[in-house]
């Protein structure tokens, strides 16, 4: 156990899944390009890429950036060809490629590592498309990348560079809505609708203060005294002697007590500084009924054995229609079970101050205060 000093530290974990774009040429890497995906969608990613939009259709160049931007991580396999072209000469893998590396996108580069055993059909024959590839290659190669040479060995070392950039490079990847709140967000939300609850509170008490025909000034309050019913359970003496103390036989007893309001508000008020309950209030007036009695030194003769000590069966309904009315106190606005069925009272503002000024300590006067020694 430890104290209001101690700080806790929750962890919540929250599933993401990062969303990986995955850019090459097509047609002659139809296969390694499945086994690619297949990797991504076994390691819990996204993949995005050309079979979402055809690559060549230059007016989707501005799809195809935007759902670049939208990734977490950029994948680029060059095999044997460099692809079809734009009108500036450059095929759309480099351009994405490029854009990739512009907009800081995490880039994980695969290159065949045998060029030169990639059948005819796979290649480019075209010398100056070759020589565009190998200027591909080379500018790939300047960052971090890894060789294979078929598509299992090309499945694998994308699974190992994606660990790799999870750790090293961690994205914001995508999660669920249930999962989209964070701790703080959380407590902001919940700070804003006690905030809420509190001027829904206030506004309630103002109305009913302004209702027709109520007059503030006009209520009891302050000094003003209220008679405190209270009730005493017992036992006369000689059911005690015979034995006969159960319910059925207790006797009652009822008196009133001169309680001014500024000490029933003082007594009640710290309970509903957030909020309270009428059960927890009718406990605590209940106690106060008890205190009153051990207080008084006239016994009822007849009282041979106490029960219980118990406030009067109208008391906490004439204190809280009297608060209420005063605009002391409101309806909580908290949110509770469905199967709670209680009704919570909470201090507005003006509750709130007039129980600083009622409770509050107050520096003492410079001649009361301690002399150090």
């Amino acid at each position: 156990m430890c104290g209001q000093a101690c700080r806790y530290r929750y962890v919540v974990v929250v599933e993401k899944r990062e969303q990986v774009f995955v850019s090459s040429t097509y047609v002659d890497l139809q296969e390694e390009r499945q086994a690619v995906i297949q990797t991504l969608l076994e390691a819990d990613c996204f993949p995005a890429g050309m079979e979402l939009f055809p690559a060549s259709d230059e007016e989707k160049w501005d799809l195809i950036k935007r759902v670049i931007d939208d990734s977490d991580y950029y994948v680029v396999i060059v095999g044997g060809r460099y692809g079809s072209l734009d009108d500036s000469g450059l095929s759309f893998t480099e351009k994405e490629f490029d854009y990739a590396v512009e907009t800081k996108t995490p880039v994980l580069g695969f290159l065949h590592g045998a060029p030169g055993s990639i059948v005819a059909d796979k290649m480019d024959l075209d010398p100056a498309l070759r020589e565009k590839l190998e200027a591909f290659r080379e500018k790939v190669s300047k960052r971090m990348v890894k060789f294979w040479s078929s598509p299992s060995d090309l499945a694998g070392a994308v699974a190992r560079s994606l660990i790799q950039a999870r750790k090293y490079h961690p994205a914001e990847g995508w999660v669920r809505a249930r999962g989209a709140l964070t701790p703080e967000v959380e407590q902001e939300m919940a700070e804003l609708r006690a905030t809420v609850e509190k001027l829904n509170a206030e506004l309630e008490a103002q109305r009913h203060q302004q209702a027709e025909g109520v007059d503030v000034g006009e209520l009891a309050q302050g000094e003003d005294v209220h008679m405190f019913n209270t009730l005493l359970y017992y036992w006369t003496p000689a059911d005690v002697q015979a034995g006969r103390t159960w319910p059925a036989k207790r006797q009652i007893h009822s008196k009133n007590y001169r309680v001014t309001w500024d000490n029933i508000f003082s007594i009640l008020a710290p309970l509903m500084l957030d909020e309270a309950s009428e059960v927890d209030l009718s406990e605590e007036l209940d106690f106060q009924a008890t205190f009153l009695r051990d207080d008084d030194p006239e016994v009822p003769e007849e009282v041979g054995e106490v029960d219980r000590v118990m406030a009067g069966p109208d008391v906490l309904n004439k204190i809280k229609v009297q608060l209420f009315a005063l605009g002391l106190i409101g309806h909580s606005q908290k949110r509770h079970p469905v199967q709670d069925q209680n009704s919570y009272w909470t201090l507005t503002q003006k509750g709130r101050d007039h129980l600083m000024r009622l409770s509050a300590e107050r520096r003492p006067e410079p001649a009361q205060q301690a002399i150090e020694i």
